[in-house]
């Protein structure tokens, strides 16, 4: 919002007036706060995960395996190069929770498939993540359920992202 008075920039700094000042203070001190907590829960994700021996990767691609995936699929839901998604299936392949299967009727395509050991992961690391301490303890149930509906608003608003919050009681993204 620029206010201008007898065709000059009224308010001061830069023909903005205070109230754009305040808002653009409080949206750096957001955006700071927000820096400052993603590396917390970050560490706390691949504590967590490293006691399974996997990576943030290894998650986001074994909570993205929905059913039969090729994996150029797999390479869209996590938003990479198809090239990258070898690794990351070699890996979950070799901790046994995926198996490369042909696609059935394209012989050139292999699909991910969870192995029973994928799927039990799949549905339990979840609560593996977030039970017991954690960054977010010290949130009552009702903060939780404002933050998560504050945040998921918030992207919902971007421009294409809006699919890209997943709610985690609901299937993995496809």
């Amino acid at each position: 919002m620029i206010s201008r008075v007898n065709g000059a920039a009224a308010g001061g700094y830069d023909g903005f007036m205070a109230t754009d000042r305040t808002r653009a203070t409080e949206t750096a001190e957001l955006a700071d706060a927000l820096f400052t907590l993603m590396p917390m829960v970050a560490d706390h994700v691949n504590d967590r995960l490293g006691q399974l021996g996997m990576t943030t990767t290894d998650w986001w691609a074994l909570r993205s395996v929905d059913g039969p995936m090729p994996m150029k699929d797999l390479a869209q839901c996590m938003d990479v190069d198809p090239s990258a998604v070898t690794l990351v299936a070699d890996r979950l392949e070799e901790l046994g929770l995926v198996e490369r299967q042909p696609h059935p009727t394209d012989r050139r395509v292999k699909n991910l498939v969870l192995t029973d050991e994928g799927q039990r992961l799949k549905a339990t690391i979840p609560d593996m993540l977030w039970s017991g301490p954690n960054t977010f303890s010290p949130l009552t149930d009702r903060q939780r359920t404002a933050l998560i509906e504050l945040v998921r608003g918030l992207i919902a608003r971007q421009p294409g992202a809006g699919e890209s919050v997943a709610d985690p009681s609901a299937p993995a993204r496809a």
